[in-house]
């Protein structure tokens, strides 16, 4: 059986998709999976390590840009389907998984075309451009919220989650069998993450907050902090500085991201359907900041989703941020039972296996319904 899997981008788009191949591979090795993606894209940097083949093509997103860029934006989609039928007629995939967003948009159309089976996933509650086009398809739809069907009327939505990695989810595995005893612990361990294109606002934000802390609280903190490429040097300058913060660690980027989860008491991240994913498996309180700019507005939709549920803290990206940083990371130190409320309330959340339902409906072992 072969089995494509098209998108990618950004680490949201790619890790869900990374997942599923995984269980792909567990339940049957002889699949031969193949992922389309772009050059520049992260799956191109990650592809070693996880040791699947990438077929590239050559697109650029539509939603957001001005008239020149759309323009550019249709001429590169008529290229990339040529070199995406040329992929069909050669490779002759059983099934194609669209892992949502603009480079998967016309892998799904063309395998939708040509009769091929397939599907989209949509990791956040509010689907995007790409997604609800190919809705009208009458596809089928991976949704990680329930929220999502009410977008997609004409598709066939299955509400399987949000998939995460295999590693992630031996360590959520390990960490279950244990109770968090967050009162006991008189420090706080803090895990900067702004995705796998790091995040300014979010960096800026913090090291403001940690220069303005009082001495004794900042002793007491020990942070982990994943910048991105473009702010690591800046960073590192800031933490070299500053000798009274209790420790750190400052990376652009990493693919041990289980370990400073499991690590850190507390997560200050963007509100991504792949990261709360993560936070809820791990059951990790967390403080969100969404993303401002995302389409839709979609990164605010699902951190209220969850925040409601009093399982995050909810920050916004704006002129207050550092201030607002400030005044929460100081009252979970001091009162940490707010750091068990978050745990407790993550720990009522219905944890489902995503990767083995959707490995399951590609592989016709679950014909999955429309739920």
């Amino acid at each position: 059986m072969k089995i494509i899997i098209a998108g990618g981008g950004t680490g949201g788009h790619l890790f869900p998709g990374i997942a599923v191949y995984e269980k792909l591979k567990k339940i049957d090795e002889g699949i031969d999976v193949y992922f389309i993606g772009t050059e520049r894209g992260i799956e191109n940097k990650v592809k070693d390590k996880y040791g699947f083949e990438l077929l590239t093509i050559n697109v650029k997103g539509f939603s957001g840009k001005n008239i020149m860029d759309k323009l550019k934006s249709l001429k590169s989609m008529f290229s990339a389907a040529k070199t995406v039928g040329s992929i069909y007629e050669r490779m002759k995939p059983d099934y194609v998984l669209g892992l949502g967003g603009y480079i998967s948009f016309i892998p799904i159309l063309a395998a939708r075309l040509k009769k091929i089976d397939c599907g989209v996933m949509e990791q956040n509650a509010v689907p995007g451009l790409s997604n609800r086009v190919l809705a009208l398809l009458g596809i089928t739809v991976f949704a990680s919220f329930e929220e999502t069907k009410k977008y997609m009327r004409f598709a066939r939505v299955v509400t399987a989650g949000n998939p995460v990695r295999e590693k992630i989810v031996e360590s959520a595995l390990a960490e279950s069998k244990r109770e968090k005893d967050f009162t006991g612990n008189k420090n706080l361990s803090i895990f900067v993450l702004g995705g796998s294109q790091g995040a300014s606002s979010i960096n800026k934000a913090v090291l403001k907050m940690l220069s303005e802390l009082d001495d004794a609280l900042l002793r007491n903190i020990t942070v982990y902090h994943q910048t991105g490429g473009q702010d690591l040097g800046g960073a590192l300058s800031f933490y070299k500085k500053n000798l009274k913060i209790g420790g750190y660690e400052v990376f652009s980027w990493t693919d041990n991201i289980e370990n400073y989860y499991l690590s850190s008491d507390v997560v200050i991240c963007r509100a991504g359907a792949g990261t709360i994913s993560e936070l809820i498996l791990l059951r990790k309180p967390a403080i969100l900041v969404p993303y401002p700019y995302a389409a839709g507005n979609h990164q605010e939709k699902n951190a209220f989703a969850f925040s409601k549920k009093g399982c995050f803290d909810t920050i916004k990206d704006d002129e207050n941020l550092s201030k607002e940083l400030l005044q929460t990371i100081s009252k979970i130190f001091y009162n940490k039972d707010l750091l068990k409320y978050m745990y407790n309330n993550l720990k009522k959340i219905n944890v489902k296996d995503p990767a083995s339902e959707i490995a399951g409906i590609i592989l016709n072992k679950n014909k999955g319904e429309k739920q």
